[in-house]
């Protein structure tokens, strides 16, 4: 019995599914961090309660696509143990941004716009043959998870 090669296989199903379900918790959390609340305090624990809520089930499909990613493709051994603790850093960084937008710092959208894409472009990339290809492992590796490390630790410096 033969085993198919990494050009035979077939296309992700399952991780463009998560894919998919990040992409409108992507999008609703973005929406929840660009608008403010209009009423009193009440409000404003509600829109802190949907960040909080959001973020966590985002970054909980960013996980499960980082290991279908790297179960079903590779990824450096290093680069995993990495993963390990910067994205849990990276979701408590996410949810220091999104309070910073709530404070009025508007700018702190970017750590938004970054985090979430850099992990899931990693899981795509860990598993799928043809990206694989093109971006060598050791730089690609290094590039994302530098830039995760830097937009965390950019993200707590600039909240304190």
């Amino acid at each position: 019995m033969s085993v198919p090669s990494q050009s035979q296989r077939s296309w992700p199903i399952g991780l463009l599914a998560l894919l998919a379900v990040a992409g409108v918790l992507y999008i609703l959390m973005l929406i929840n961090a660009s608008s403010q609340p209009s009423g009193g305090g009440e409000s404003s624990i509600a829109a802190a309660l949907e960040a909080l809520y959001l973020t966590v089930a985002l970054w909980v499909v960013l996980v499960c696509m980082l290991i279908v990613g790297g179960v079903g493709g590779t990824m450096p051994r290093w680069a995993a143990w990495l993963a390990g603790i910067l994205v849990p850093a990276s979701g408590v960084a996410n949810i220091t941004a999104v309070d910073m937008c709530s404070r009025h710092m508007p700018w702190a959208i970017v750590f938004l716009l970054l985090l979430a894409p850099l992990l899931a472009f990693y899981a795509l990339w860990a598993r799928l043959p043809w990206l694989k290809a093109k971006l060598p492992a050791e730089r690609t590796s290094v590039a994302v998870w530098g830039a995760v490390f830097a937009l965390s630790v950019a993200s707590f410096v600039l909240a304190a």
